[in-house]
């Protein structure tokens, strides 16, 4: 088996034993046991628990901006399309992994306390994509703003529940969803030029 093969099998026994009886509860011992291996073994792929939460964090966080690259890459959609479709699908996203995995919301908490450079990371990525989304829309005259970086921080400030893992367990799905176009219409509303007597500084 190769090494990548290898620390796959790790994450998935990590993943599933940190569901299971959570982040803290859970040793390295154990998860090589898991994986039919001595702990000094699995040392030499993953230096610690947090560098294995970390490779976790990292893989459900490209999955989700694989998701929203694709979202605003389509051609077929136009900028006003696109921004609903973002939010649900960063929602829906969140919301299925976290559901499926409740106690993974451990993990969160994690990386936003001991590794705070991923979670900005992943931020960082958001922002670039919301940003090429509403340059779009501004080169096509369907949003008018007067800094793309700031009107992108404010739709990333403004969309907080749809993204935060945390916040998943406040509302049932078809709750969050609706929450999701209300916020999505009022965001357009201040984008587009006609709703937009005077311009402001988003």
């Amino acid at each position: 088996m190769e090494n990548n093969e290898i620390s796959a099998q790790i994450l998935d026994a990590a993943k599933a034993r940190f569901n299971f009886y959570g982040y803290r509860k859970t040793t390295m011992a154990e998860v090589a046991g898991d994986c039919g291996m001595s702990a000094a073994n699995l040392y030499r792929y993953f230096e610690s628990k947090l560098d294995i939460c970390a490779a976790l964090a990292r893989g459900c966080l490209a999955e989700k901006e694989t998701l929203l690259e694709q979202v605003v890459n389509d051609k077929a959609m136009t900028a006003q399309d696109k921004l609903p479709v973002f939010i649900l699908k960063m929602l829906h996203h969140t919301y299925h992994y976290f559901e499926s995995a409740p106690k993974l919301g451990e993990l969160v908490e994690v990386m936003t306390v001991q590794r705070p450079d991923i979670i900005a990371e992943h931020r960082h990525k958001k922002l670039a994509l919301l940003t090429a989304l509403l340059l779009q829309g501004e080169a096509t005259g369907e949003f008018v703003f007067d800094d793309v970086n700031e009107a992108a921080d404010a739709v990333h400030s403004a969309i907080l529940l749809f993204y935060y893992p945390l916040t998943m367990s406040l509302y049932p799905l078809s709750i969050l969803e609706k929450k999701a176009k209300n916020v999505s219409q009022l965001l357009l509303c201040g984008l587009r030029p006609n709703n937009r007597t005077v311009r402001g500084s988003l």
